[in-house]
């Protein structure tokens, strides 16, 4: 065996060999020659042991020998290939086996060189110093790759970050340009509503006044009915008669023209900034008993009211006034509805209980609100444009088809909320609302 010259400098320390060989001549050798060059020298006398000693002390390499008593070298080195603790520690075969079939069994088993015996310590410094740096580049390369993709994890997250980020900033540029355009339509519908109301209220004033006239009219004229012919005298009386239910008539259109534009106007000045905490059963309470006052009562319009509040809904965060316009409007067309099937039921002679029924129930982060009435339903071809503008179900002169659509607007739009509507014509309406329950997000338009 030929000796090589001392060069502890071409050594990385704290390298530590495992040797395991049952032959203590061997043994006794290597160790000699190897602690010279600074490597730190496990020993081990069996297959077992360099099992045990490989998970403990995690040697930077392990020379084997093949033929050992109990389990031989290419067991131990299968179950070394076959621990994840273990399975990277490079093997090198120690053997005076010179078969290719032997090499080759061994290669397969994860083995990353041979030594042949006798072992000469040029070729067992040469193959160790290779196959340890060949180790450490291997567990450097390891570690960049792990940075790499750590590296690649932050990008992806950063990106899906940046990406949010990017579609919020398109939300809201979407929300500012529709305010934008919501406070020039607000301006704009403004001064247009300046400028018909002055024309209407003339036309108001003078259709009263057209209307007081003729009365006037009428009573001097009926003085002086001696003094006319019966025949003139009731010509006269039809036309004064007609000129005053024009008059009459001129001032009711005026006067459906002047709410048209005060709801108008409302539609574009939807404004979502005084959002307050209001108690949401009791704004439908009171939005109920503004609707009945304004609308049936006066009528005596006989109607059952079912109402079903969950008490722990407790308060919302709304545009108090707002939201009971919205309410008031759809309790609005429900009476109206009930109204006409009342009177379709009379006509023939039906058994109708006109009612509505409301509904609260609380989800968690959302309130969900069901008004429910038995009245006349709505067409099926026109359900799914019942919240557009300007769409009535109503003759003419009765309905403008602002109240809906205004309550779509004040609840989707004015308070992030849904609403749905199921119907079938002639049997009944349901519209199922959700609004959020907490202020976060719920009318923002920043």
């Amino acid at each position: 065996m030929n000796q090589v010259e001392n060069n502890s400098q071409t050594e990385e320390l704290n390298t530590t060999i495992l040797i395991v060989d049952d032959n203590q001549i061997n043994l006794q050798l290597a160790v000699s020659v190897l602690k010279k060059y600074n490597f730190n020298i496990l020993v081990s006398l069996d297959g077992e042991s360099c099992l045990k000693q490989a998970i403990e002390k995690n040697p930077d390499i392990i020379l084997l020998d093949i033929l050992m008593p109990g389990i031989d070298g290419f067991e131990t080195c299968k179950r070394l290939k076959a621990n994840p603790q273990t399975r990277d520690i490079p093997v090198i075969f120690m053997t005076a086996l010179s078969g290719t079939e032997d090499k080759v069994t061994g290669f397969q088993l994860g083995a990353v060189d041979y030594i042949t015996k006798p072992i000469k310590i040029d070729e067992v410094l040469a193959r160790v110093k290779v196959h340890i740096q060949l180790r450490e580049l291997t567990k450097k390369l390891k570690n960049k790759n792990l940075l790499l993709l750590e590296e690649i994890k932050q990008r992806i997250t950063a990106e899906a970050k940046l990406q949010e980020t990017l579609e919020e900033l398109k939300v809201a540029q979407k929300k500012i340009i529709a305010k934008e355009k919501l406070a020039y339509l607000g301006t704009l519908t403004s001064g247009i509503a300046h400028e018909l109301c002055n024309p209407l209220n003339f036309v108001q004033n003078f259709a009263q006044l057209s209307s007081e006239l003729l009365d006037e009219f009428m009573e001097d004229l009926t003085l002086e009915t001696n003094k006319i012919e019966a025949e003139k005298f009731g010509n006269f009386t039809e036309i004064i008669n007609e000129l005053k239910h024009n008059a009459d008539g001129i001032y009711q259109h005026s006067k459906r023209a002047e709410r048209i534009i005060k709801i108008m106007v409302k539609h574009a000045r939807l404004d979502s900034s005084q959002l307050q905490s209001s108690n949401l059963n009791r704004i439908l309470r009171e939005s109920l008993q503004f609707a009945g006052e304004s609308l049936w009562e006066k009528e005596n319009f006989p109607i059952k009211i079912n109402t079903n509040y969950d008490e722990s809904v407790g308060e919302v965060f709304v545009s108090y006034s707002d939201i009971i316009q919205a309410f008031i409007n759809m309790f609005d067309n429900s009476y109206y509805a009930l109204k006409v099937k009342l009177e379709q039921q009379e006509s023939s002679d039906g058994d109708f209980i006109p009612t509505l029924s409301v509904k609260t129930c609380n989800l968690g982060e959302k309130v969900e609100i069901r008004i429910h009435d038995n009245g006349t339903g709505i067409n099926s071809k026109i359900k799914d444009k019942i919240f557009e503008p300007f769409l009535t179900t109503k003759p003419p002169g009765e309905g403008i088809g602002l109240g809906l659509s205004l309550a779509y607007e004040i609840i989707a739009g004015q308070h992030h909320g849904t609403i749905q509507m199921e119907t079938i014509s002639g049997e009944y309406t349901e519209f199922m609302i959700e609004i959020p329950l907490k202020e976060e997000g719920v009318g923002s338009n920043e």
